[in-house]
């Protein structure tokens, strides 16, 4: 029996208790570096099949699980991200969120319960595997930066990580396929927050208020002139608002207002571009109404940039564990961001997509995780482990 044929059987024998992991850790979501339960769960697995495990790593909620193979060969590792999502379930499952407020909207169940299933793989896999695998189970992805911290706090040197692999789920995709490209596959994401501070004034007397509800209808739509009237259509950049916040009552004009934003893109100049016209743009309507005011601008997770030689290895090892028509090359990037984008800034990286389906997309109520796609990743995932056996320069 090949190695491919032993991980699809392996793979298929655990089927069931990763689901039963999956279904577990999707009753109890936790925030960003709040996932504590999710952790000590994460702990006894992997103490039950003798890895490594250094809980609490750099002072947060995160679990590092080593095993070394039986033969030389590189350190790689596997992300998963362990946290939720600040959004109330609305599924419906037998084993929804059991905590008001938070839910697995992105599918970081499924990647926990994923990476599990490669320890219990690699754990009788142990003869074949060279080198050492670190399992990432990391906290704030969603929201934190979690993996910018680990990284700071010296993650990659003090487990001498050389090449690290990661997913994430995605409905974009169809069921059961794996979207991968070279080069950039992810947006850019940033943040603006802005502060409007007016005069408040009784509804019926606006003569008497500088309005900063009003500033901010300004603000919103030049934002959007950006996007239609300054950059070239074939620039990929968005400019949403997803908080605006003024006001406790229908009949007072506020004396302040905050906007909360996110800006996507792809190009760096479009990024110094975007950053530059709304500060300019703030400044000019701000002293236009005679207000005051603070934008400030956080240029949260660059781009996933896939390593290219890596990212070559992880397709042709796609294609021989995976079924035909599995692998999607990927024409252009996606436009979600995410903090893996911290490990490929130090080591050569390769990041890919699990096609889910689905009505709903992440960040959803309704979002739900379908379960046949756990047991192919748990299979992929397993064998980029055991072929990643040679150092990526």
């Amino acid at each position: 029996m090949n190695i491919e044929e032993k991980v699809k059987l392996l793979s298929k024998d655990t089927e069931n208790k990763v689901i039963q992991i999956r279904r577990e850790l999707h009753q109890y979501p936790e925030l960003a570096f709040e996932e504590e339960k999710t952790a000590k769960f994460i702990i006894k697995e992997l103490n039950e099949i003798n890895f490594q495990v250094y809980s609490n790593y750099a002072n947060t909620t995160a679990v590092i699980g080593v095993i070394e193979g039986d033969k030389p060969g590189p350190t790689r590792a596997l992300r998963a991200a362990m946290d939720g999502f600040a959004i109330s379930e609305e599924t419906k499952l037998p084993f929804s969120s059991k905590l008001s407020g938070c839910m697995h909207a992105t599918g970081h169940d499924g990647l926990v319960a994923i990476s599990l299933g490669v320890a219990y793989l690699l754990s009788k896999l142990k003869s074949s595997l060279h080198g050492k695998v670190v399992l990432i189970f990391q906290p704030a992805e969603e929201a934190g930066g979690g993996a910018k911290v680990l990284i700071k706090n010296g993650l990659i040197k003090d487990f001498g990580i050389e090449m690290i692999f990661g997913f994430h789920i995605s409905p974009e995709l169809p069921l059961i396929t794996i979207g991968i490209r070279d080069g950039v596959l992810t947006s850019q994401s940033d943040r603006v927050s802005i502060k409007i501070i007016g005069k408040g004034a009784h509804a019926a007397r606006p003569e008497k208020a500088i309005d900063p509800v009003v500033i901010s209808s300004h603000l919103i739509l030049a934002y959007q002139e950006i996007i239609s009237r300054e950059l070239s259509p074939n620039d990929f950049a968005t400019i949403s608002f997803g908080s605006i916040e003024s006001g406790s009552t229908y009949n007072a004009i506020p004396e302040e207002a905050t906007l909360r934003g996110s800006i996507r893109t792809f190009s760096p100049k479009v990024q110094d571009y975007i950053e530059k016209r709304m500060k300019e743009m703030f400044n000019g309507i701000i002293s236009t109404f005679r207000a005051k005011g603070k934008l400030d601008y956080c240029r949260f997770y660059p781009s996933i940039i896939n390593h290219s030689q890596l990212t070559s290895k992880v397709i042709k090892w796609v294609e021989e564990i995976c079924p035909k028509q599995s692998l999607i090359r990927l024409e252009k990037p996606m436009r979600i961001a995410e903090d893996f984008s911290f490990y490929g800034e130090n080591i050569p990286s390769c990041f890919g997509f699990l096609g889910n389906g689905g009505e709903y997309d992440v960040h959803s109520p309704h979002f739900v995780l379908d379960e046949s796609i756990l047991t192919p990743a748990v299979a992929l995932s397993t064998y980029l482990m055991l072929e990643s056996k040679e150092k990526t320069i």
